[in-house]
């Protein structure tokens, strides 16, 4: 068996791991970061990853950790150097050397945001706008000279429909699903309608205000764990890459090992 690399990024709602070996990504799995996470549950998450996937853990040559919870990032680490190996690399953005980052403060910027760039600096030669969908709906604008110029934040779309049944006493937890018809005839699809119609017309309306404000032509990309609902705005992206994140990550693990 070839050797094997694992990415781990860890999210505000998930822990996504991937395993690349035969020049692709075999398995990525997906574990809750926010209830209960402990070292020894993500220990059984890499036992059973280990089982299913038949594989010896001496294979793994190197891990790359992206991380938004800082409170979970040694917990990972160490779980990981225990089980896999200890060929461990941290994304930090002030050590990412694939891309420009051109903010006020370089350690604001989320590393799976900085990932995400990487990976589409080599995609594409244009100016691209990369809308994760995530915990935070996120827009990243990287220029054609490869420079992260600047990042939009809003809810996500489970964000959203969870602050509704928060901070409501009568609407209820409801599923994201898009509906046939936009006017809501119950409450669950009043609901339903005004997030993900509403979201349409949001993102719709960012692309066009940041498009504004950059220079020549720019392609549209779609990543993150709630990319599969993003079908409606189908004419809007040039492309919808779940794996954008850790491909990214990737690259960032190969510019680190050389």
């Amino acid at each position: 068996m070839k050797k094997i690399k694992v990415a781990v990024d860890i999210g505000n709602s998930n822990v996504v791991i991937g395993l690349f070996m035969d020049n692709k990504w075999k398995k990525v799995y997906r574990l809750s970061s926010r209830k209960n996470f402990t070292y020894w549950t993500f220990q059984n998450k890499l036992k059973k990853i280990i089982s299913l996937n038949k594989f010896n853990p001496s294979k793994v040559e190197s891990i790359i950790i992206s991380s938004v919870v800082p409170t979970l990032t040694d917990i990972v680490k160490l779980s990981c150097n225990d089980m896999l190996c200890k060929n461990i690399y941290i994304v930090k953005s002030s050590t990412v050397k694939n891309v420009k980052i051109k903010i006020d403060d370089i350690n604001e910027i989320g590393t799976d945001l900085v990932a995400n760039a990487v990976e589409a600096s080599t995609l594409y030669n244009d100016n691209v706008i990369i809308v994760d969908f995530g915990t935070a709906l996120t827009f990243t604008i990287l220029s054609k000279s490869n420079e992260i110029v600047g990042v939009n934040i809003v809810p996500g779309l489970q964000t959203a429909i969870n602050s509704l049944y928060k901070t409501t006493a009568k609407l209820p937890k409801i599923d994201i699903k898009l509906p046939d018809k936009v006017i809501g005839k119950n409450t669950i699809h009043s609901i339903q309608s005004g997030i993900m119609f509403g979201y349409v017309g949001l993102i719709k309306e960012m692309i066009i205000k940041i498009k504004g404000e950059l220079s020549g032509s720019t392609k549209v990309v779609a990543t993150g764990g709630l990319s599969k609902f993003a079908k409606p705005l189908a004419g809007v992206f040039n492309d919808i890459i779940p794996t954008l994140t850790l491909d990214g990550m990737l690259k960032i693990l190969d510019n680190y090992e050389k």
